[in-house]
């Protein structure tokens, strides 16, 4: 919760990975409240009022991801409606050219993203595309894979690209970038 918070703010793209993260952990602990408390908020070491407030986020979680069937696999349903505003934002930036170094950042990624939507026909968009390569790559990277360097590169351009809209997106946010 405190990562989230902190995550949100500064950057929209790591902020859903974090999720991501956050779901597959839950999923780990089998959606069980009393295991999260036990081998996971206790390793926190904050105060019993952060304790109480980091638990009941997990809780909300644990209850969503029951209620919207994503037990096993898929994503909570309003991290599926931020990467399509995500997503919005990125189209925008396309169509208008407001900012000529987004259209070019875009512009040498999209070969990869068309590449990805090749292999990944379930992505809703490109940011959806983008956001589920980084995390295949950080899974990857967790279980100690061997990864090309072909794929790391491709990984890097990618994540550049998304910091970029994540800059962008907070812009947005903050009122600071109209279309």
């Amino acid at each position: 919760m405190l990562v989230a918070k902190k995550k949100r703010k500064e950057n929209i793209a790591e902020y859903i990975l974090y999720i991501y993260q956050v779901e597959d952990l839950i999923r780990a602990f089998r959606l069980d409240m009393n295991l999260i408390e036990n081998q996971l908020v206790t390793n926190y070491g904050v105060d019993e009022n952060t304790s109480k407030e980091i638990t009941d986020w997990y809780s909300n979680l644990v209850i969503m991801m029951d209620k919207e069937g994503i037990r096993e696999q898929g994503h909570l349903q309003f991290l599926v409606n931020l990467i399509n505003d995500v997503n919005q934002i990125h189209l925008k930036l396309i169509e208008t050219g407001i900012d000529g170094s987004y259209v070019s950042t875009y512009q040498a990624v999209a070969g990869l993203i068309t590449e990805l939507k090749q292999k990944n026909k379930e992505a809703k968009n490109d940011v959806d595309l983008a956001i589920t390569a980084i995390y295949g790559f950080l899974l990857l990277k967790m279980q100690k894979k061997t990864i090309s360097d072909e794929t790391t590169e491709a990984i890097k351009r990618i994540s550049r690209w998304l910091g970029l809209l994540s800059e962008m997106y907070k812009k947005y946010e903050d009122g600071d970038l109209e279309f």
